[in-house]
């Protein structure tokens, strides 16, 4: 949930009145998890898990509508049919919809460049310790913050320091995360309260108690959760308020001094998904919803047909209900003749498949269309198609893509502030991570013969890290042009010490 500062001030008046630091946490939180984004995260989670609602949905219960003989009022009442299959289908949509967006932003690594790395060899040894940063790990970082946030409509990274000293960052849940910003433009981060449930044991009784971590710019407050749903400062921190992380000099192997300090921000980074933060799922949750229960429907039927199904006329021994089982089963069943009237009938039985394979088809059009994805089992994926082909099937995923685009580059660029301010401090550098420049590499299915003419009649007019990014045999555009740097220095440590030789 994402709070102002005019909201905090007022949660804390509403507070039935009282001030106290326990009432504001409860109001606070309590608030949080009934909000209806905490709702829609948790569906967005369950869906993108394959824990659809069909799930829950019982094809062996039906409704019937009677009408009572006393009251003469319509009622519903539900009918079980236990020999009714009861299987469910689960149609994994948004899974497909996120992973194609999360490939498509970050399965190739992000290109860090540096303004002035070309010319200036600080500059450049600046953008080398940026880039060996970036590591495989990293990568996998953006990945699963991209995923979280599509499901969840944010998702927060936080950084902070290990016992050794180094700097780290991980995801903390969204569901954990409360965040404040600023009244009037709401775009500057100045709180993160983030909340978890523990296991306590009191008494030999095991209970779910919250932690409550309050960061602000300057520091960070720890409590705890008692019972009575009460919230105090946690005891187990010895400096309470505490500082956002220490430095300790050691003499000999001992502590000799121990000073606090603040980042002057909050240690956390919010993606959001889009302008509004809400899901990937939102737009579509009825459209799968529906294609499951036709898709788990139809199965059903068909699991249930038998080929014939029978009129039975004048016999007795068996209800309607087993007899049409032990017709699916052994083909026949054992009848108590009640009079010379009694026959049986076998009629095919025609299920309309075509009808509704034909609806199935339409809602996975609308699922991707207003998923705006891609979707490649589509007639329109032809052999070989051109650049240009491809591109309109991407129109809607690169239009979606392009609403988290400018979010995640600016997520990336604070993280590596922090890496600055880090690297900084520890070896007494002066980097601005205002000259950083990050440049999104989408990753989408071209025509490799057009891409690689287009990169080689773009030479020279291009810079190659900009034509290395678009290049399909390229993951890594940071990873690679250290490596034709390498390449480079190598050839002309050959073709100089040929030099030599010749002048000798």
């Amino acid at each position: 949930m994402f709070l102002t500062q005019t909201d905090l001030i007022n949660a804390k008046l509403m507070a039935e009145g009282a001030l106290n630091e326990s009432d504001i946490l409860k109001y606070i939180i309590n608030d949080d998890i009934d909000s209806v984004q905490k709702k829609n995260m948790q569906k967005g989670e369950r869906y993108y898990n394959g824990e659809h609602d069909v799930l829950q949905k019982d094809f062996r219960i039906s409704k019937i509508l009677e009408t009572d003989e006393q009251t003469e009022k319509e009622i519903c009442k539900p009918f079980q049919n236990v020999n009714r299959s009861n299987h469910k289908n689960v149609n994994a949509f948004l899974k497909i919809l996120v992973d194609q967006k999360t490939a498509y932003l970050v399965s190739k690594e992000p290109t860090i460049k540096v303004s002035g790395a070309e010319e200036n060899t600080e500059q450049k040894a600046y953008e080398k310790m940026l880039c060996e940063f970036a590591d495989d790990s990293f990568n996998e970082v953006l990945q699963d913050l991209v995923t979280g946030a599509s499901c969840k409509g944010f998702e927060a990274l936080h950084i902070y320091y290990d016992n050794n000293g180094d700097l780290q960052y991980c995801i903390v849940p969204a569901n954990e995360i409360i965040a404040v910003y600023d009244t009037n433009n709401q775009n500057e981060l100045l709180e993160v309260i983030r909340y978890y449930d523990i296991t306590v044991v009191e008494n030999g009784q095991k209970y779910i108690r919250k932690k409550v971590e309050w960061w602000t710019k300057q520091n960070v407050t720890y409590y705890i959760e008692r019972e009575s749903n009460l919230f105090v400062k946690d005891t187990s921190i010895s400096v309470n308020p505490a500082p956002h992380y220490w430095s300790i000099t050691t003499l000999d192997g001992f502590q000799k001094n121990k000073q606090g300090h603040s980042w002057g921000r909050v240690p956390f980074l919010l993606l959001k998904n889009n302008r509004n933060s809400t899901t990937d799922l939102e737009h579509i949750k009825g459209l799968i919803d529906a294609y499951d229960l036709i898709s788990s429907e139809g199965t059903n039927n068909f699991l249930d047909l038998v080929e014939l199904y029978w009129v039975i006329y004048g016999f007795g021994g068996d209800n309607a209900s087993s007899t049409l089982k032990k017709l699916q089963i052994n083909k026949a069943v054992n009848m108590m003749s009640s009079g010379s009237d009694g026959r049986i009938e076998a009629k095919q039985i025609e299920l309309p498949v075509a009808g509704r394979l034909e609806f199935l088809k339409m809602l996975r059009k609308d699922i991707f269309h207003f998923g705006m994805g891609v979707d490649t089992d589509s007639d329109k994926f032809g052999n070989a198609p051109s650049g240009v082909s491809l591109k309109f099937q991407y129109t809607l995923l690169d239009q979606k893509a392009g609403n988290m685009i400018a979010k995640l580059r600016k997520v990336i660029k604070e993280l590596l502030w922090f890496v600055t301010e880090d690297y900084n401090s520890k070896h007494n550098t002066a980097y601005d991570a205002n000259d950083i420049q990050i440049d999104i590499n989408k990753n989408i299915i071209t025509n490799d013969v057009e891409m690689v003419n287009m990169i080689q009649a773009s030479k020279g007019i291009v810079s190659d890290k900009t034509l290395l990014a678009v290049h399909p045999f390229v993951s890594d555009v940071n990873a690679e042009m250290q490596e034709i740097e390498a390449q480079e220095q190598k050839a002309i440590e050959k073709f100089g010490n040929e030099m030599l030789k010749y002048d000798e």
